[in-house]
Formats: structure tokens, C-alpha cells, sequence
């Protein structure tokens, strides 16, 4: 006799589902990501021309100093600022992905709650004590 195995279908359906919605978001991460570090570099380019152009410029070792503090405030606003993008990409990655498996159906968690709702009928259709009676024998 063949194993029945449609009642599994729907849980194997579910679990490719989860896999799914998990690499859909992680794929979207990773394109946000990339997207955010070509734009950073593009950035990073400008920021490192432009320098190059002031160190030029300056005439004095005063000037040439206030130059690398200024440098070196512009980069930590920048690695911050950084820092919070990926934060954020990372949040909404999360947030996605969990609402994504949230919302897909599981057809066990539905099965099961009808089974429950079976037996409480069935417990309280005064079931309960003619089992009790039978098991106590």
C-alpha cells in the first residue's frame, strides 16, 4: 500500500514558501547593499578628489593641518552616516522577511486549530466522562 502523502503537501509548500520569502529578502539586502556601497564609492572618489585639490591649494602648514582635521571630520560624518544606512537596510530587511513569513499560510497551525476545535467539541459533547469510564477500566 503506497503512503498517502498529500496531507504533507501543503507543509512542504509552506516550508519552500518560508525558504523563499528568507531569499527573497536576502537577495533585496544584498542589491540595497551594493546600491548604498556604489553611491558610497562615487562619493568616496569626490571626496578624495577634491582633497587631493585643497592640499594643493594650501600655503601653509597651518592651512595644510586645519585641512587633515577638516578631512578627518568629513570621514567619521561620513562612516556614520554610512553606518546608519546600513542600519536601516538591515531593519527593513528584517521587518520584510519576518511579515513575509508572518503572512504566508501555514496549513498546520490551521489543522491543528481545528483538531482542537474537534476534541473540545467532542469533550464537551459529554465525551468526556464515557472516556474517562472506558480508560479507568
Amino acid at each position: 500500500m503506497q503512503p498517502d502523502y498529500e496531507p504533507y503537501v501543503a507543509l512542504y509548500k509552506y516550508g519552500l514558501h518560508s525558504a523563499m520569502a528568507a531569499a527573497t529578502g536576502y537577495f533585496e539586502f544584498a542589491r540595497q547593499l551594493r546600491a548604498l556601497q556604489l553611491k558610497t564609492d562615487k562619493e568616496m572618489l569626490a571626496f578624495a578628489q577634491e582633497a587631493n585639490a585643497e592640499i594643493d591649494a594650501a600655503t601653509s602648514f597651518a592651512a595644510v593641518c586645519a585641512l587633515q582635521q577638516k578631512f578627518m571630520t568629513d570621514l567619521m560624518n561620513r562612516e556614520f552616516g554610512y553606518l546608519r544606512e546600513v542600519e536601516k537596510i538591515t531593519r527593513e530587511a528584517s521587518t520584510t522577511t519576518a511579515a513575509a513569513l508572518r503572512d504566508s499560510k501555514n496549513p498546520w497551525q490551521e489543522r491543528m486549530s481545528q483538531i482542537a476545535e474537534s476534541t473540545a467539541k467532542f469533550l464537551a459533547d459529554g465525551n468526556a466522562r464515557s472516556a474517562m469510564a472506558r480508560a479507568s477500566h
